[in-house]
């Protein structure tokens, strides 16, 4: 029985080449879309993951708060908000962002269900916690400068990014 030899018809080798092209370009489009879908499970995960730890931290404050509280109850801090000024400009990505959030708010955990008063008469030692530190991300240094804090129920803080070399 013989074998046709269709390694020498033009037709034919454009169609193995076509499958075998198609192949590649169809393995390198799920490459890219498996890498997209991996990308945002990855920020979801670490945002998740930050999220409880945060709320574990406040829980173990409020505890510990109302173990020392008195019978009148003062107005004390609930949450703390995070800002950056100058995260566009620098380009800084949003996972950067959300770790360097997560340090911050690690710097100052000890501060959700404090009075008010207390809080208020500490800000400069709360600043000077936060800008005198080096946040390390990912092989980045990073430094914060507080430009906006706002001390209420919820304190904002609005920090500016420098990329220490």
């Amino acid at each position: 029985m013989h074998f046709p030899a269709y390694h020498k018809n033009k037709e034919w080798r454009r169609l193995f080449a076509g499958i075998i092209l198609g192949a590649i370009l169809g393995y390198a489009f799920f490459l890219f879309i498996h890498g997209q879908l991996q990308q945002k499970y990855t920020e979801e995960h670490i945002e998740m993951t930050a999220k409880i730890n945060e709320w574990e931290s406040k829980y173990e404050a409020l505890l510990n708060n109302q173990e020392q509280g008195t019978g009148e109850k003062p107005l004390s801090i609930k949450d703390i908000e995070i800002a950056y000024t100058n995260a566009k400009k620098l380009e800084i990505d949003l996972l950067t962002q959300h770790q360097l959030t997560t340090l911050v708010k690690d710097q100052v955990k000890s501060i959700p269900g404090k009075e008010i008063d207390v809080v208020k008469d500490q800000v400069d030692l709360i600043i000077s916690a936060i800008e005198n530190k080096n946040y390390v991300v990912d092989d980045f240094t990073y430094e914060l400068k507080i430009t906006r804090m706002i001390v209420s129920e919820v304190i904002t803080m609005h920090l500016e990014i420098k990329l220490v070399r």
